[in-house]
């Protein structure tokens, strides 16, 4: 679509399309440019991947970030259809990868967020980081193309007679 828009006559390509102008840009999606493969967990994270120290766990949800001293040593999680939590510690690092809305709320019941936020939910605080959780946007996500247009009047002709 990108391509065949550069082809439209009066079509403007602003390098920036963040900065208000109207035209066509690209932007990141979740998919490759360059062979339209969606990318998503799977493809990251399951599919081909024969390790022996990777493990999946699925059906589960991330409760809290351990820590030893300052650094990030593991997590807890329970099953969505649990209550039993279980513990994993991490050998090298921690990634915590879990969305927009729930890294920071896992980040939040770890203790790493804003002190007021923390002792008002009764979490101890671990880092005192207002900005984690904050200024949340939705960006909605509307593809197609949409055209902005001029008014040109014209003058018709009047229709041709026998007379």
């Amino acid at each position: 679509m990108y391509d065949a828009m550069h082809k439209m006559p009066n079509v403007d390509f602003p390098r920036d399309g963040n900065a208000g102008t109207n035209g066509v840009y690209w932007y990141p999606s979740t998919m490759d440019p360059r062979t339209y493969t969606r990318s998503y967990a799977r493809t990251g994270h399951w599919d081909k991947i024969s390790r022996s120290n990777y493990h999946l766990i699925t059906g589960s949800k991330v409760t809290k970030v351990l820590f030893e001293g300052d650094i990030a040593s593991g997590v807890t999680y329970v099953p969505v259809n649990g209550n039993q939590t279980t513990a994993v510690k991490a050998k090298k690092e921690v990634i915590l990868a879990a969305g927009t809305i729930h890294t920071p709320q896992i980040l939040q019941l770890s203790g790493v967020g804003g002190a007021a936020l923390l002792k008002q939910a009764g979490v101890p605080i671990k880092v005192d980081l207002p900005g984690v959780g904050s200024n949340f946007q939705d960006h909605g996500y509307t593809p197609g193309v949409s055209f902005r247009c001029k008014v040109i009047s014209l003058k018709i002709p009047a229709p041709l007679t026998d007379d």
